[in-house]
């Protein structure tokens, strides 16, 4: 690695200092997983460089209805001990050489057609702590997108937390890419249907991967979905409705046609999932 110097910060308070002094041409690393393919393609060339890795900023815990996560936990350990959703998501991720090094946090930055875990936690209303020299703040990570590679984060700012509330109701992801296994998604669904007493839908959340200049939520599936009965009828109007909500990229593994058709495809499939629908 080019960088002349690398910052181990014991705290996250100490990151944000360190990343306050030397502004945003620091480059930060979780697991590297992502930072380390731009620098080893010639892409970035950092002088500095700052590892969270001993930050004290990992773990997992339980806490009045909710989950909170260190960003810099690894995926490898979501996949063994996070949310059915989370760990299902997290598994899909790499092999187990990255899933050991790359981080739930470091995920959301990464550009599509990567971030499954991201979309995972956007169905879960997923919230993003940010710590900076002001203080702590929270924003749903629906609105920490801003556009490609674009985020509510400012120059000395660090994301320091996620906070997951609990799920009610039933989850499904699915993830479809060219080969089964350690491959970029040509498309990732993500859902989460709760329902009343009546057996009507009373909450949907829909989140896609690899549809648009970030993971997004599909809220035009979703108020398909509001209140009616999770039937043929319903998954049917919500994966057409998915595709108009989408905006997909084309690249090498995919055009965006195909993309927009697969979401169709596979929203319906994990809505099946929860309804019972052949």
């Amino acid at each position: 690695m080019p960088a002349e110097e690398l910052l181990l910060p014991r705290s996250a308070q100490e990151a944000i200092g360190l990343l306050s002094r030397h502004g945003p041409e620091l480059l930060v690393l979780a697991g590297g997983t992502i930072a380390m393919g731009l620098v080893n393609d010639g892409a970035i060339f950092p002088a500095q460089a700052m590892s969270l890795h001993r930050a004290g900023m990992d773990g997992m815990r339980l806490l009045d209805g909710r989950l909170e996560i260190g960003p810099t936990t690894t995926l490898d350990r979501v996949a063994n001990d996070g949310l059915p959703l989370l760990a299902g998501a997290a598994r899909e991720v790499g092999g187990w050489a990255v899933r050991n090094r790359a981080t739930i946090g470091g995920n959301l930055f990464a550009a599509p057609p990567y971030g499954d875990v991201a979309t995972a936690l956007l169905a879960l209303d997923a919230t993003v702590v940010i710590g900076g020299p002001d203080g702590s703040r929270t924003v749903l990570l629906e609105h920490f997108y801003r556009g490609h590679l674009e985020y509510d984060l400012g120059e000395a700012e660090l994301v320091t937390g996620l906070t997951v509330p609990l799920p009610a109701g039933e989850t499904a992801f699915i993830k479809y890419g060219r080969r089964q296994a350690a491959a970029p998604s040509v498309v990732a669904v993500a859902v989460r249907v709760a329902w009343d007493a009546g057996g009507a839908v009373a909450e949907a959340r829909i989140a896609l991967g690899a549809a648009g200049p970030h993971p997004l939520r599909a809220h035009g599936a979703e108020a398909a979905l509001a209140g009616g009965p999770l039937d043929a009828e319903s998954i049917a109007a919500a994966a057409r409705a998915a595709m108009e909500d989408c905006d997909p990229p084309g690249d090498a593994l995919a055009s965006a046609w195909y993309r927009r058709k697969m979401v169709g495809v596979f929203v319906r499939r994990a809505l099946e999932r929860l309804g019972g629908v052949a």
